[in-house]
């Protein structure tokens, strides 16, 4: 037997739908392997195995949205940010490091050479 009041309640919004969303595309790649280690603290962090080192990356508040920070263990290899609308490529400088502004929402790093991805992650 069907509630009469939540027919209604779901009539109210039967109405509403959602604007579009920008969806990820695959990116073809192989997905990186997540270090599972115990993080003390509360921590920012991700990290992922790529090649014979790793890649760390650091999400962080900036003046015109969020600041991606991430360092390479292989310094001479470039990354990709990937959103659902953009690519920035980026050479990390001599000591492993690049920095890129994102947007909040789906975000990717990739190491083309090597052929891996980091998998899509929010923003």
């Amino acid at each position: 037997m069907r509630d009469p009041l939540l027919d209604e309640i779901a009539s109210l919004f039967s109405g509403d739908v959602p604007p579009p969303v920008l969806a990820p595309r695959p990116t073809g790649l192989e997905p990186m392997e997540a270090v599972d280690e115990p993080v003390r603290g509360t921590s920012r962090q991700l990290v992922f195995h790529v090649g014979v080192g790793r890649m760390y990356l650091q999400l962080d508040q900036a003046t015109t949205g969020l600041r991606l920070t991430g360092v390479l263990d292989d310094k001479g290899v470039s990354v990709e940010v990937r959103s659902p609308n953009a690519v920035e490529a980026l050479r990390p400088d001599a000591e492993g490091w690049f920095r890129a502004d994102v947007r909040p929402g789906p975000v990717c790093v990739t190491v083309p050479s090597l052929g891996l991805t980091t998998g899509w992650f929010v923003a």
